[in-house]
C-alpha cells in the first residue's frame, strides 16, 4: 500500500453489511406480472483496502498500461480492444479533481489498468461521458470544466482523445468549438447519434435571450453540434433550436450510441426540489426533431429498448424530492410513487406502475444478454431493485441488490443508514460476454474531513453476482 505525503490514513473498510437480498416490494403494482426470484448468489468479496490520504497529482498511482487496441465500434471503448471501459471524477479534497479511466477486459473491469489525468490544468465537473467524437475507431472522453488559472474559461464541453494506448495522461484536454462563445453555454453536453450516420454528435444549451441586467438568460435553445469533429474540437456542422424549455435549462439526458439507429433527447424541465416533466426529442436522418412531446412529472429518468422492439423507450419516475414551501410539500397522485414508460412503439400505450417507491436513480443496460434492456434502480432509503425487460415491457420480482459503504468513519462516527448505500452509476459490457454489466459505487465525498481525502468504493456485478470490486484510496 503506497502513502501519501504529510500522515498517511489508512483504513481497512469492513463491509459486512453488503448483502445481496431477493426480497420485493409488498405493494400492489397494477398491470405488471412478477418474475420468480432469480437464485440467491454468493456474498461478494469485499474492495481492497485503500490508502485514504489525500496526495499531489504528481505522485498518485497510474495503474498499469491498458492492452493496445485495434479499434471498433463501441463508444465506451477508449482503447479500442473491444472492451467497454469506466471513466469517473475522482475527487481528493483540496486538490483539484481527477478523471480516472478503468478499462474493461475479458475478466471485465480492471482497477490495476487504469489511467488517471490529473485535473492540474483543468478542473473537471462532476460528469464524464464517452463517444467516438472524431470517428478513429477509438471511444473519445468528453468532460465538463474550467482551465485552472485566473481569467480562464468557464464550464464548457471538452475532449480527451481515445487511442490504441487509451487517453494520454499528460495529453490538454480540447476545448470543443461551440457556436457562441464559452460563457453562453452551460456544463450540460451530452453526446448522441442524433442523425443516426452513424458519427456521434452532442447536445447541449444555449441562451437565445437576456434578462433585464443583461447576464440572465431567460430563454434556452438546444445547440446540436453534429460529428465527426476534428482533432481541434470544431464539429462537421451546428444547429440551434428552440426548446420548450424557459427561464433556466433542465437536464439533458441522451439513449445510447448505436445499433444503426438515431439516439432520443430527453429535455427535463428545471425544479426547485419538487418533481418536474419532461420533454422527449426524436432523433432521425435529418437530427434532432423540432417537436417534442412532453411527459409526466418524474425527476428520475432513464432511456432504453424494455420491449425489445427497436425503438427507444422512456421511463419516468417519481425521484422522492419534494418541495420544502408550504403548499408545495406534496405531489399529486399521478405523480407521488408512480413509474410511468412511454413506449416508442406507435400507438402502445404506456406501462404504469403505481404504489412504487421512490427512485434516487435509474440505469438502464441489458444484464441477462437477450437483447432486451432491464432496468437497476436505487430505492429510498436503499437497495437497488433490478426490473426486466421483455415483450410486454418491465416486470417486477426481480433481485434487490445491496452494497454498502462502512458503517463508520475513522473517528468512529456512526454513518446514517442513508449515507451508506450505492447507487447506481453505469452499464456496459465490460468484459465482451454479451451481457451488461452494472456499476455501483459509494463515496465519502460528503465527509472529506473525517477520511482526509473522498474515497470511493465500487461494485461491477451482473445482477447475479459480484464479477468485481474495487476501491480508490491511494488513487
Amino acid at each position: 500500500m503506497k502513502s501519501g505525503t504529510g500522515t498517511a490514513l489508512a483504513l481497512v473498510l469492513l463491509l459486512g453489511g453488503c448483502d445481496l437480498g431477493g426480497e420485493r416490494d409488498a405493494s400492489p403494482v397494477p398491470y405488471v406480472t412478477p418474475s420468480a426470484l432469480l437464485p440467491e448468489p454468493p456474498p461478494p468479496s469485499p474492495p481492497p483496502s485503500p490508502s485514504l490520504s489525500p496526495r499531489p497529482a504528481s505522485l498518485r498511482s497510474q495503474g498499469s498500461p491498458p492492452a493496445e487496441g485495434k479499434g471498433g465500434r463501441d463508444p465506451g471503448d477508449v482503447n479500442g480492444d473491444g472492451f467497454a471501459d469506466l471513466t469517473f471524477v475522482m475527487f481528493h479534497g483540496p486538490w483539484s479533481p481527477d478523471l480516472v479511466i478503468v478499462y474493461g477486459s475479458k475478466n471485465g473491469l480492471d482497477p490495476l489498468t487504469r489511467t488517471v489525468v490529473p485535473g492540474a490544468h483543468l478542473v473537471f465537473g462532476w460528469s464524464t461521458n464517452t463517444a467516438d467524437l472524431d470517428g478513429d475507431g477509438f471511444a473519445d472522453v468528453l468532460v465538463h470544466g474550467h482551465v485552472a488559472r485566473a481569467g480562464g474559461h468557464p464550464d464548457i464541453p471538452y475532449v480527451l482523445w481515445g487511442g490504441p494506448k487509451g487517453v494520454d495522461p499528460e495529453a490538454r484536454p480540447t476545448a470543443v468549438r461551440t457556436p457562441l462563445p464559452p460563457d453562453h453555454f452551460s456544463a450540460e453536453t451530452v453526446p448522441g447519434d442524433f442523425d443516426g450516420d452513424g458519427a456521434a454528435d452532442l447536445a447541449l444549451w444555449t441562451p437565445t435571450t437576456k434578462g433585464a441586467s443583461g447576464n440572465e438568460s431567460t430563454m434556452k435553445s438546444l445547440a446540436v453540434l453534429y460529428g465527426p469533429f476534428t482533432r481541434e474540437g470544431v464539429p462537421r456542422r451546428r444547429t440551434v433550436q428552440p426548446s420548450e424549455v424557459t427561464l433556466d435549462s433542465g437536464g439533458l439526458v441522451a439513449g445510447r450510441i448505436g445499433e444503426g439507429r438515431a439516439t432520443d433527447l430527453l429535455v427535463r424541465e428545471p425544479n426547485d426540489g419538487g418533481q418536474s416533466a419532461s420533454w422527449l426529442v426524436r432523433g432521425g436522418p435529418g437530427g434532432l426533431s423540432r417537436r417534442s412531446h412532453r411527459l409526466n412529472e418524474g425527476n428520475a429518468v432513464a432511456l432504453g429498448d424494455f420491449d425489445g422492439d427497436g425503438r427507444g423507450d422512456v421511463v419516468v419516475a417519481d425521484s422522492g424530492g419534494r418541495n420544502n414551501e408550504p403548499g408545495y410539500e406534496t405531489e399529486p397522485s399521478h405523480v407521488d410513487g408512480v413509474m410511468t414508460v412511454h413506449f416508442g412503439g406507435a400507438g402502445r400505450a404506456p406501462q404504469v406502475f403505481r404504489n412504487f417507491k421512490a427512485a434516487r436513480t435509474m440505469v438502464a443496460g441489458d444484464f441477462d444478454g437477450d437483447g432486451t434492456d432491464d432496468l437497476a434502480i436505487a430505492r429510498r432509503p436503499g437497495g437497488v431493485e433490478l426490473l426486466r425487460g421483455g415483450g410486454n415491457g418491465l416486470r417486477r420480482g426481480g433481485r434487490t441488490i445491496r452494497r454498502l459503504g462502512p458503517a463508520t468513519d475513522p473517528s468512529g462516527h456512526k454513518l446514517r443508514p442513508d449515507e451508506r448505500p450505492a447507487f447506481p452509476r453505469a452499464s456496459a459490457d465490460y468484459d465482451g460476454d454479451g451481457r451488461d454489466e452494472l456499476v455501483l459505487s459509494w463515496s465519502s465525498v460528503n465527509h472529506v474531513p473525517e477520511w482526509g481525502s473522498a474515497l470511493s468504493l465500487w461494485w461491477v456485478t451482473d445482477g447475479d453476482r459480484d464479477e468485481n470490486a474495487f476501491g480508490t484510496g491511494g488513487w
